[in-house]
């Protein structure tokens, strides 16, 4: 079975913010729902680049927000 985009970034934001994947949603929001800090936004967009084996640029990364977000960027430029 194929995972989606979404569930992919689901699982990596669930292990690098050590929150059950089962309270993370399209809508949650990185800074005010997760609580994530400038550096913790910087380990996050990391390990999406990594993990999917993109860049994003300053700009992209900076306008994620929200887990909808992470997954719009991460299948845009995966494609």
């Amino acid at each position: 079975m194929k995972t989606s985009t979404q569930d992919r970034v689901i699982d990596l934001i669930s292990g690098v913010c050590r929150v059950p994947s089962s309270k993370i949603h399209p809508s949650t929001s990185l800074r005010d729902d997760l609580d994530l800090d400038p550096v913790d936004m910087l380990l996050l967009i990391a390990a999406l680049e990594n993990d999917f084996k993109v860049y994003l640029t300053p700009e992209e990364a900076e306008a994620i927000d929200t887990v909808q977000d992470a997954s719009y960027y991460m299948q845009r430029r995966a494609a």
